[in-house]
């Protein structure tokens, strides 16, 4: 019997949109119709949080802040948040969700686990009517996921917190969080996976932790390997069960925990 019967995918970075560009490019957008252009690491560090909480976090950074109140002749506040988070949904369902593309490995990964009697579900930071076209595209592309769940969806605090996760568990009435497997791009996203008590992987390739910039964006092959020694090294800081570059590691990575239990 396998010990392991759901898995749960981050969307962005992890099964879509290489590194996470459409989000990142989008509150780029978004801040700069307010005048300020915001540093790339001060976006990269908490990508994957509720949109809403980013926005906000990033306005509380001293020195946003600070330019905040010089652009704007006074400090910046709830209405500002919530504009911000209007212009970035805008742009993202407009314009960002064109560019986005499903990862060459989505489809394998999907097929192997049905294949094998393993669930899949799908937690998120997209907003709900972003999430619904983006499995509209996987179900064109005849990729198949159980359940989808938006940090927008439950009225309850998003990741790093376990509602989601509990949310797809329940649904499809898996009790034991062992039996789980949460793989993920980013170290918000392992940590929701930790809080929930499930098995966590780290997926390395296309993580936001590749620090790219453009979709169109080229490396030497110095540069990639460096990005992506950098890219497992701040997913392992996040203390997961395992790392892999790609998700075609993950049937190993279940075989090994099939086969230990």
């Amino acid at each position: 019997m396998n010990t392991i019967r759901l898995s749960i995918f981050n969307l962005g970075g992890t099964i879509v949109d290489k590194y996470s560009l459409s989000p990142f490019l989008s509150l780029k957008h978004a801040f700069k119709m307010k005048g300020l252009n915001i540093p790339n690491s001060l976006i990269f560090k908490d990508m994957g949080k509720h949109k809403y909480d980013h926005i906000t976090d990033i306005l509380l950074d001293k020195e946003i802040f600070n330019k905040w109140e010089i652009t704007h002749n006074r400090e910046p506040n709830d209405k500002d948040c919530e504009d911000i988070f209007n212009i970035f949904n805008s742009y993202q369902l407009n314009e960002g969700i064109q560019k986005i593309e499903i990862l060459k490995e989505t489809k394998n990964i999907i097929s192997w686990l049905g294949d094998n009697n393993i669930s899949t579900g799908v937690t998120t930071g997209f907003n709900k009517p972003i999430m619904s076209l983006l499995r509209d595209k996987l179900y064109e592309n005849e990729i198949y996921i159980d359940k989808y769940v938006s940090s927008t969806c439950l009225g309850k605090p998003g990741l790093p917190n376990p509602h989601m996760i509990r949310e797809i568990m329940n649904t499809l009435s898996i009790k034991d969080p062992r039996r789980v497997i949460k793989i993920d791009d980013s170290k918000i996203g392992i940590r929701e996976g930790k809080n929930a008590d499930c098995i966590t992987v780290g997926v390395a390739k296309y993580s936001t932790y590749m620090n790219m910039k453009d979709y169109n964006e080229r490396l030497s092959k110095e540069d990639y390997i460096e990005r992506l020694k950098c890219s497992r090294e701040a997913l392992w800081s996040a203390r997961p069960d395992y790392v892999i570059d790609t998700l075609d590691e993950l049937p190993k990575i279940i075989n090994h925990i099939n086969r230990e239990n």
